[in-house]
């Protein structure tokens, strides 16, 4: 340990209530960061070193009539510390509830219910074991009496245990009560339908006296896993739509509150996420009571990670107890919860015999589940399920035509959400729903994990590591920002894709040659494990160049769950016209807790087969121009046009029509502010954006060849040969006509990198121009490889609504497929078009700003607004937070690149 091991002492003076008295006395930690020593009145009481996990203490013997006096001694350090390396920030102290609570002498110690189904699901057993306090005089003599009530508080059936004494046999717990009720048709629990019951224990004394009462929720589900290595709940394929949780607050670090857990959730199920894992260790008993309730699918994970020593230990013998009291404790705390459906050994230990322990002493106790572990890819005497995390698509694939090993293929942790990322999600879920066996997965993660700062005048502001002058910063200081949903529970845009993707609807549109009569083209998937379709309306529209000319509901669907439908196709043929699409909604037809009624879970859009694309293209000209050129500038003008180029700089200096600015730049650009993904691991791990700054993409390396300028008919052409950072060669054409700018652009790429971040051209506005319109994929932000739940169609916004507000200021607010932009201020516009679609960002702060800025408050002020037209744009990649991961189809790779955009003044 080290010499220097921060302490909190704890004090506190407090009384007894009378009826505490002629029982016994305990107390209970819910929570204690790392490890602490415990005196009551002078007198040493324990000592505790699990963190995440309750430490109760019996405190009968130390407690005084009066005043009693706690003492608590917290260690930011303890030998379990080895065991506690997780990836996160480390905040020592109590961050639970401390608990003195009473009992009395002859008391339910402990009981297990576990729910049992025989045969098929129309009927289920109750089985309950019941531990009596064996220190109590004629326990044997007591017994118990079970009253399971339904969720309206009917009583569904009571029966009562023999007395603990008759529990003996040879060999065998003895005076431990072991009973089973068959229950009638019962409700099933599942993340869809978390129906619950209350059990209510009572023990009943010699004498026929209730003496102790306890209660919990049942819920009636059973989870296997089939012969073809499917797990199933109710005898049904599960899908994880999941997501990995740290117990966290911006505002309160690890002191978690029930309303927050219950906010979590209420988010989490609108994003159509369906499970938990616990990363990386237990949660506080009240997150798995809300997740009985509210349904949602918990995998419980152990508090190991030896993350710092790697895997030693998970092999050494004088580990094995430190292990196993880690994982047996859990279990024994958790094990009644419904929504638990798997156990987790930890995290990144490596794995070893402990493990192999851990996975024996769990599965013969609780044989209602099964046990999870990722690290190194464990045989099944470890883990039952293949829990891998950040698999490649190709391991994958070779898993699953694999027979060597069947079990359950459920990712541990997929999807790295730092920054602005979560590319390629939607090719994970296509092949999960191509293979049975792969089972979803858990994000990683949930939530931004920054902490709050105020300032001097009381301004709120998030921030990472580093932050607090630390003596110890991870290389990556905000590793820890890499959540689906900002600090404060807003959503990244990430999110919608994420819920779209994985929704547990999906509607697809069969392509045929011809029609062919009865058979429906249109296909809507019912991916619930539990319910119909009944719940949710299917709204539709037709939607011709960018407008609705069209729509309605479906008819009321009761499609099965895991059924599949086929759909009439709804619209009226004679109305299509253009560009055309077949927009799908499925919204809730009722208020649910987490959303309202009419809040759309699932959005397709179908491109129809008689769509007519059209080019959009502008019209530059309006009257002939003349030209001047200088030895540093060229000079074009007319009555009402004036335009100066600079050949020093290779770009427009001043354009100008009707006396008014418009814009300036249009030189090329193959840079983007690094995201989280890019950027990586610096210093330790390849990534983009060091081959970027090596490259010299972030300056403004070039070497102008030739400019020549000649008139043509109606315009002025100017002709530029640029060599960018010594490999990135560019012959630009610049016509410019009396309304408007046309460039044809070749671009020719030797960048001796991975990927370029994007071709195109830069312009800068003034300030005023503060409005936009585009005709593409929208309303959020979208790029490449994450753009399916952003519709095409036409969109309305302001510049500044384009900023994301990532922690870490980065490349964000990009629209793929535009097919037009109209940026414009107050009676001014411009609308840029070209000859296919292209990608954009526009923004209040340039390249320069989000490049050099650590927090959004460091972005600075700007007079002017950044606009960034892309021929082509590179993925985000997500696959992993530390590698270079944006897929082939989505790099700018060596290549030669031609492309043509216009900007036309628009009157």
């Amino acid at each position: 340990m080290p010499e220097d091991n921060l302490t909190g002492c704890y004090v506190l003076s407090f009384e007894i209530p009378e009826h505490f008295n002629n029982r016994d006395l305990f107390i209970d930690f819910a929570g204690v960061e790392s490890c602490f020593y415990l005196w009551l009145n002078g007198k040493f009481v324990g000592y505790s070193q699990d963190s995440k996990l309750n430490a109760s203490f019996d405190i009968t013997d130390y407690i005084q009539t009066g005043q009693n006096h706690l003492a608590v001694q917290v260690m930011r350090f303890g030998a379990g510390s080895y065991l506690e390396d997780q990836d996160y920030w480390h905040l020592s102290g109590i961050f639970r509830d401390v608990l003195i609570y009473a009992k009395p002498r002859m008391r339910i110690h402990d009981y297990k219910i576990e729910t049992l189904f025989p045969g098929d699901y129309d009927n289920a057993e109750l089985a309950v074991t019941v531990y009596p306090n064996n220190q109590a005089s004629c326990y044997g003599e007591a017994h118990v009496r079970l009253s399971l009530y339904d969720h309206d508080r009917e009583l569904v059936t009571q029966f009562e245990t023999p007395k603990f004494a008759d529990f003996r046999s040879y060999l065998q717990d003895n005076y431990v009560a072991k009973v089973k009720q068959t229950i009638k048709s019962p409700q099933l629990w599942s993340d869809e339908i978390p129906y619950l019951y209350k059990l209510v224990l009572e023990m009943i004394d010699p004498d026929g006296n209730v003496v102790d009462i306890e209660s919990a929720n049942v819920g009636f589900r059973e989870i296997s896993i089939d012969n073809t290595g499917i797990l199933k709940m109710n005898g049904k394929r599960l899908i994880i739509r999941g997501t990995n949780l740290h117990a966290f607050c911006p505002e309160t670090g690890r002191v978690v509150s029930t309303e927050y857990m219950s906010e979590q959730i209420k988010i989490m199920k609108s994003l159509n996420i369906n499970a938990v894992r616990t990363s990386h260790y237990p949660h506080a008993v009240e997150w798995y009571d809300l997740c009985d309730e509210l349904g949602i699918y918990v995998v419980d994970e152990a508090n190991i990670e030896t993350h710092g020593i790697g895997g030693q230990l998970s092999a050494s013998p004088e580990w094995t107890h430190a292990y196993m009291e880690r994982a047996a404790r859990m279990v024994l705390r958790d094990k009644n919860h419904p929504s638990i459906i798997l156990w987790s050994l930890g995290n990144e230990s490596g794995y070893g015999a402990n493990h192999a322990a851990m996975y024996g002493w769990i599965k013969e106790y609780d044989k209602t589940r099964y046990v999870q572990y990722e690290s190194l890819n464990p045989p099944a005497n470890i883990s039952d399920i293949m829990a891998p995390m950040y698999p490649q698509k190709d391991w994958i694939v070779e898993c699953m035509t694999s027979s060597v090993d069947l079990r359950p293929f459920i990712m541990c942790e997929y999807a790295y959400a730092k920054s602005n990322s979560n590319g390629n999600f939607k090719e994970f879920w296509d092949l999960i729903y191509k293979f049975p066996r792969f089972q979803g997965g858990f994000i990683w993660d949930f939530q931004d994990k920054a902490l709050v700062r105020h300032d001097e005048s009381g301004n709120k502001k998030y921030v990472y590591g580093g932050a607090f002058q630390e003596e110890i910063i991870d290389p990556a200081p905000d590793m820890c920002l890499n959540g689906i949903v900002f600090p404060d529970l807003t959503l990244k845009p990430a999110a919608y894709e994420i819920k779209n993707v994985q929704a547990p609807v999906q509607i697809d549109y069969v392509k045929r040659h011809y029609d062919v009569p009865g058979i429906k083209s249109y296909r809507i998937y019912n991916h619930y494990t539990h319910r119909d379709l009944s719940h949710l309306d299917i709204g539709w529209e037709l939607v011709c160049d960018g407008k609705v000319v069209e729509n309605g509901t479906l008819p009321r669907l009761h499609t099965p769950a895991g059924a599949i439908e086929g759909l009439q196709a709804p619209y009226d043929p004679t109305k299509v016209s253009g560009e055309a699409f077949l927009n799908f909604y499925a919204c809730l037809n009722e208020d649910t807790y987490y959303a309202n009624k009419g809040t759309c879970i699932y959005a397709c859009q179908v491109e129809l087969k008689d769509s007519v694309h059209e080019i959009h293209t502008g019209d530059i000209q309006s009257g002939s121009l003349a030209y001047e050129e200088a030895a540093n500038r060229i000079h074009i003008y007319n009555e009402n046009t004036n335009v100066v180029f600079s050949k020093e700089t290779a770009e427009f200096i001043s354009v100008r029509y009707n006396n008014q600015d418009y814009f300036t730049g249009g030189a090329n650009n193959f840079y983007r502010p690094p995201t989280g993904i890019d950027a990586g691991v610096p210093g330790e791990t390849l990534n983009y954006a060091d081959d970027w700054r090596s490259l010299g993409l972030d300056s403004d390396q070039k070497e102008i060849k030739r400019i020549r300028v000649y008139a043509a008919p109606a315009s002025v052409i100017i002709q530029v040969h640029v060599l960018y950072h010594g490999c990135i060669e560019t012959r630009t054409e610049y016509a410019i006509g009396g309304k408007g700018i046309e460039i044809t652009n070749t671009v020719v790429n030797n960048a001796n990198v991975d990927t370029l971040p994007r071709i195109g051209l830069s312009f800068t506005f003034p300030a005023a121009w503060k409005s936009i319109k585009w005709y593409g994929r929208g309303p959020w932000e979208n790029y490449a490889d994450r753009k399916t739940a952003a519709l095409v169609g036409i969109y309305e916004s302001s510049v500044k609504e384009q900023h994301v507000p990532y922690i870490v200021p980065v490349e964000c607010g990009g629209k793929e497929d535009v097919r037009y932009l109209y940026v414009s201020a107050d009676d001014r516009k411009v609308k840029v078009t070209s000859a296919g679609h292209f990608h954009f960002d526009i923004h209040q702060h340039s390249i320069g700003q989000y490049n050099n800025a650590a927090y959004e408050d460091e972005l600075g002020t700007s007079d002017s607004v950044f606009l960034h037209i892309d021929y082509k744009h590179a993925g985000l990649g997500g696959d992993t937070g530390w590698t270079k991961n944006i897929h082939d189809e989505y790099k700018i790779e060596k290549g030669i690149y031609v492309y043509k955009i216009t900007l036309e003044i628009v009157d």
